[in-house]
């Protein structure tokens, strides 16, 4: 099967300069318009109709992105295993105020060694991950197209975890741009990638978030290479 992995389009937690996870914000305009970018790449590379399956966080910024990119056409599942990972204590501060308070938290290249006060660590959401797959995607037919919509860490996780990669390569893997997606050819045991965080829709439509390439592109390490 081929796995689409995508982080939702922009919400407005993500332009109050905040991190948010639980917290609970819908798209911005430019996050529509993100969805609907992808909606007509995947309608023009695969066709809309191709996803027999899709999955999302039940985060009302997940659900909009996957309601707008499958159109209607496939019934959306609904599933709390892909929720963001709760950032607990660290929930509502500015980039600043994090790494003022808690500058031993890294989640660009320590990701793999996190543990947020009063919210979840990595062992936490690297068994949730692991939960989906053998629940949800593995009993998947080889032949199905499958649609995931979650969070930019999560995103990061399943990711790691179907590749069966160790636990520190996630800390190799570069924050996706909002709506941008990565997309896993899956047997149900064995992965590969066939994509790492596309996002030449984005760009093309002047759509992608100011400064990624900074922001974003942190590893200085080649992911697929570990």
């Amino acid at each position: 099967m081929r796995i689409f992995i995508i982080r939702h389009a922009e919400s407005y937690s993500n332009t109050q300069g905040r991190m948010m996870s639980t917290t609970d914000l819908p798209l911005t305009e430019k996050g529509v318009q993100q969805a609907t970018a992808a909606k007509l790449f995947f309608e023009k590379s695969i066709g809309i109709d191709s996803f027999k399956h899709v999955f999302c966080s039940p985060l009302l910024r997940a659900k909009q992105t996957a309601n707008i990119i499958s159109g209607g056409q496939t019934s959306i599942i609904e599933c709390d295993l892909l929720k963001e990972m709760d950032l607990g204590a660290l929930e509502g501060l500015t980039w600043q105020e994090r790494a003022d308070q808690y500058p031993h938290i890294d989640m660009d290249k320590a990701l793999a060694d996190i543990d947020f006060p009063s919210g979840e660590n990595y062992d936490s959401i690297e068994e949730r991950c692991n939960r989906f797959i053998k629940e949800y995607l593995v009993p998947i037919k080889a032949d199905e197209n499958v649609l995931i919509v979650t969070h930019g860490i999560t995103k990061r996780v399943i990711v790691n975890c179907l590749l069966h990669k160790k636990r520190e390569c996630v800390n190799y893997l570069n924050w996706c741009d909002n709506c941008s997606f990565s997309e896993i050819e899956f047997d149900g045991i064995n992965s590969r990638i066939i994509r790492l965080n596309e996002r030449s829709y984005l760009i093309s439509n002047r759509l992608g978030t100011e400064g990624y390439d900074i922001w974003g592109m942190f590893s200085d390490i080649e992911y697929n290479l570990y």
